[in-house]
């Protein structure tokens, strides 16, 4: 059989095509391709336009609304601010009508806006003023804060001083009562004493020095106390003996 191709749909398609393309120039309103073509273009250039006669509406009716706006000394912006606050739902082509058409009207709105301005900037002030006063209670009690912290940390420094002070005070004076005892001793001791204390000073001098001493030279001393087989013995002890003998005597 033979292919069908101008079937129904594609007769239909065509016509609303052809229809769209009425009154373009030459083959744009008759051939099917050349009309589509051009009628996909304009419903582009029209989905744009539509967009830009907003936009350029919306300018108009903005630009009417400031001019109003000026006469009634208050700027655009503060007027629809105001018109939010008092919750009034009236959009711009209603208030560029009538502030081009009445004027009275319009004047009411602004009044309206500029009590709630008036009222929002009074309920900011007051907020304001609250939030300086809290802070500055703030600054005042991390003042006093800071204040207390060096009140107490100056008394701990001054009770500390004072306690050293004491502390000192107190050894100077056991340091003087030695002092003045082993004066007593001294002054009021016979000489046997002092013979006694100054052998004991020997004694003690041998001790501390014994183990600073060469061997030779502890072997000399142990010689000296006539202790037995020395010659024989090792550092460690020579000084076991001598210590020994130091003890006794």
């Amino acid at each position: 059989m033979v292919k069908i191709n101008f079937v129904n749909a594609r007769h239909k398609r065509r016509k609303k095509v052809l229809k769209l393309a009425k009154g373009y120039f030459g083959s744009k309103s008759t051939l099917y391709k050349t009309a589509n073509e051009q009628v996909m273009r304009s419903l582009q250039y029209a989905y744009r336009d539509r967009r830009q006669k907003k936009r350029n509406f919306r300018k108009l009716w903005i630009t009417r609304i400031n001019a109003g706006c000026v006469n009634n000394n208050i700027s655009y912006s503060r007027f629809i601010h105001g018109l939010l606050l008092a919750q009034v739902e009236v959009n711009r082509k209603i208030l560029a009508d009538m502030a081009y058409q009445e004027p009275d009207m319009f004047a009411s709105y602004v009044e309206l806006a500029k009590e709630h301005l008036s009222k929002k900037e009074l309920i900011l002030a007051q907020q304001k003023a609250e939030l300086t006063k809290q802070k500055e209670q703030e600054e005042k009690a991390q003042l006093e804060k800071t204040n207390k912290l060096k009140q107490v940390k100056k008394a701990e420094a001054e009770l500390a001083q004072q306690k050293e002070q004491e502390e000192k005070d107190q050894l100077e004076l056991n340091q003087n009562q030695t002092v003045e005892s082993t004066v007593e001793l001294t002054e009021e001791a016979p000489e046997e004493i002092k013979v006694v204390q100054e052998e004991i000073k020997v004694k003690t001098n041998e001790e501390i020095d014994l183990n600073k001493m060469l061997v030779a030279d502890l072997k000399k001393l142990a010689k000296k106390y006539n202790i037995e087989n020395f010659s024989k013995m090792k550092k460690a002890d020579l000084i076991e003996s001598l210590e020994k003998f130091i003890n006794k005597n």
